[in-house]
């Protein structure tokens, strides 16, 4: 709103009537006398003029309290308005300060808004990075378990084709243990009845045949020697028989197991050479044969 006008004074500035030149009318002439009738005619004209002058004083007079009257209105009018401009400035003032103390409390609030949006928008991207390494460990580990898998895949096809061929192996010794032992006995049993035979030959052949009670005493000593021979070929036989079972055992095992199988296989070679050298001294003796159980079992051979 503009600022309220100054204050101005008005003026009149009113000449002096006796310096006021009285307007003649026109076409009208007047003619002075001399004597007593002119003199008349002046005291008319000046009564004439003192009553124009006092209506044109009154007329401005009128006029003075009017353009008074008219000022002193527009004076309260002016200060009233004066008055209204004065409370729209405090009252624009105060809604300024309003205005400002918002503004600051906006522009904090904006300040505190920007802090967390930027805190929210770090931990989000930590929480992303953390996210994508997460998810590169969890393939890292996926192929290494993939990886390890096949590995010990391989590997337990690789352990179970060298555990089926050793066991074939092993299989086929005992095999031929097996076969060699029942030659053995077959030719032990024969050699034993021959035996008896020919020593019954010459117990006839002599003077004095032996007794019925002797020949029953010979008879049983040899029966109960063929039953010893009998039970330890069963237990030579359940030995290898057990051996078919391969229990899970170490390298190191493995090779003790080996060596024993070899230093076992060496005794039964010679054994059976010195048989073969002097059958007569191992008649009924049959040396039975331990075998050390191998290493892994997979399945038994009856």
């Amino acid at each position: 709103m503009p600022p309220p006008p100054a204050r101005k004074e008005i003026v009149l500035a009113l000449r002096d009537p006796s310096v006021v030149p009285i307007a003649q009318p026109k076409g009208r002439k007047r003619k002075f006398t001399k004597g007593g009738d002119g003199e008349s005619s002046q005291q008319g004209d000046s009564s004439i003029a003192s009553g124009l002058r006092g209506k044109f004083m009154s007329l401005i007079d009128g006029m003075i309290s009017e353009c008074g009257s008219e000022t002193s209105r527009l004076v309260g009018e002016l200060l009233e308005l004066q008055g209204r401009w004065f409370e729209t400035e405090a009252m624009l003032t105060a809604v300024k300060d309003s205005h400002s103390v918002k503004v600051s409390k906006l522009e904090v609030a904006i300040g505190e808004l920007e802090r967390e949006l930027r805190k929210t928008a770090s931990s989000l991207l930590k929480e992303k990075k953390a996210k994508k390494a997460k998810s590169s460990e969890v393939r890292r580990l996926q192929r290494q378990i993939e990886g390890d898998a096949g590995l010990a895949s391989r590997g337990i096809r690789e352990a179970k084709d060298a555990l089926c061929f050793e066991f074939q192996a092993r299989l086929a010794k005992i095999s031929a243990f097996l076969g060699s032992l029942e030659c053995i006995r077959n030719r032990d049993l024969a050699l034993a009845t021959i035996e008896g035979g020919m020593a019954v030959v010459p117990s006839f052949q002599s003077e004095t045949p032996p007794t019925l009670e002797a020949e029953e005493a010979r008879l049983s000593s040899c029966k109960g020697d063929l039953a010893v021979v009998d039970g330890d070929f069963d237990l030579i036989l359940a030995d290898l028989k057990s051996a078919c079972f391969l229990p899970t055992c170490s390298e190191g095992q493995r090779e003790n197991i080996r060596c024993s199988e070899k230093a076992e296989v060496m005794r039964l070679q010679a054994w059976m050479k010195r048989r073969r050298l002097n059958p007569s001294e191992h008649r009924y003796d049959i040396n039975p044969c331990i075998l050390v159980k191998p290493s892994n079992a997979i399945s038994r051979r009856p």
